[in-house]
């Protein structure tokens, strides 16, 4: 195991993809992939095959990052310095040095993230809402591309696999922005209502009731993996209220 320290911060050279970008630090954890990997073979393994799979992968990277550096560009502009993005397991992380920002922009910040990826792929979706039909039709093929139900037109004029990397790319961005807008804490809705909230155990209270109340009806509705997700939300919610002082 080969060990890079830079400044106060070691990396692990063999495991962790480390760059900077705009300015910005971004290091790449190992488990990031393997979630990505994980993600694609349930979603599209049996259908598509490997290079199927690959296609997600590099898809869920972009829209991730698109939505990591949402945070932290955001951030720079608002007067906060030395942004760093961690991205490991089924998402990312952005830190900045935001103590001195007001309330105002530290909402815009959290709400950077989820904005910047669903405009990265605004252009793809209504290249593929229009190009293959009438406009009369517009919000009925939005809802199938956005639930992975692509118009057999679209493969007529265009290669497969362009179709299926456009299509991972809407369906990453659309829905991992719509799950960060949940106000539940840490995702980007939750902190949100963090910055309008004064006290964390307020904040951890709120967080929790609104994942206890989507999670029944992630469950009545058979949204299995939504409900999951939503009570590991809760429980993180939970530890930070026994953990908090005020």
């Amino acid at each position: 195991m080969v060990l890079v320290s830079r400044g106060n911060r070691v990396y692990n050279r063999c495991a962790v993809i480390y760059f900077s970008l705009l300015g910005v630090h971004v290091k790449i954890q190992p488990s990031f992939w393997v979630t990505l990997a994980v993600m694609a073979y349930l979603l599209c393994g049996a259908e598509q095959g490997v290079l199927g799979m690959a296609l997600f992968v590099v898809a869920g990277f972009f829209g991730v990052f698109a939505h990591e550096m949402g945070h932290a560009l955001a951030g720079r502009w608002s007067g906060a310095c030395r942004p760093v993005i961690d991205m490991a397991w089924l998402g990312g992380s952005c830190t900045n040095n935001v103590c001195q920002l007001s309330r105002g922009k530290l909402i815009l910040v959290a709400l950077a993230g989820p904005f910047t990826s669903m405009a990265l792929v605004l252009p793809v979706l209504l290249w593929m809402i229009y190009s293959y039909g009438d406009a009369d039709g517009a919000a009925l093929r939005l809802v199938a591309l956005v639930c992975g139900m692509v118009p057999a037109s679209m493969f007529e004029f265009c290669p497969p696999m362009v179709v299926l990397f456009c299509t991972y790319m809407v369906q990453v961005a659309v829905w991992w922005s719509l799950l960060n807008l949940l106000p539940i804490y840490p995702l980007d809705g939750g902190v949100v209502v963090g910055h309008l909230i004064d006290g964390p155990r307020k904040m951890h209270s709120i967080c929790m009731g609104i994942g206890c109340i989507l999670a029944v009806a992630a469950f009545a509705l058979g949204y299995y993996a939504m409900f999951f997700i939503l009570l590991f939300l809760i429980f993180i919610n939970y530890h930070g209220l026994k953990n908090s002082p005020y």
